[in-house]
């Protein structure tokens, strides 16, 4: 494993990505496959941190739920896409007024 200096990331080979996750090594291709992981350059077989990341997401995801790669997929959009709303939403709240009105003083 090497950390990349451009992106403070470390950087693995597949054969790494699958050791440091726990699972078959045709699992992880599967991943591939079905863009889970994105993948730019196969040839050169470099994988990122931010990568590993989401294979043992994948990897507790298809341990407690039993789930196949596809839905594997869709669970990780579908939690992604719940975090964006999560942070929508704090936007708004940060950015909303509060307007307090005093009832005793509408008489």
């Amino acid at each position: 494993m090497n950390h990349s200096t451009e992106f403070t990331d470390i950087i693995m080979s597949l054969d790494e990505l699958v050791s440091a996750c726990g699972q078959e090594r045709q699992w992880v291709i599967e991943l591939i496959e079905e863009n889970i992981i994105e993948y730019d350059v196969p040839e050169h077989e470099k994988f990122t941190g931010y990568q590993l990341t989401t294979v043992r997401r994948a990897s507790r995801l298809s341990r407690d739920f039993e789930a196949s790669v596809p839905a594997i997929g869709l669970i990780l959009e579908l939690l992604d896409e719940v975090e964006q709303l999560r942070q929508l939403k704090r936007q708004i709240e940060q950015q909303t007024p509060v307007i307090e009105v005093d009832i005793d003083n509408l008489k």
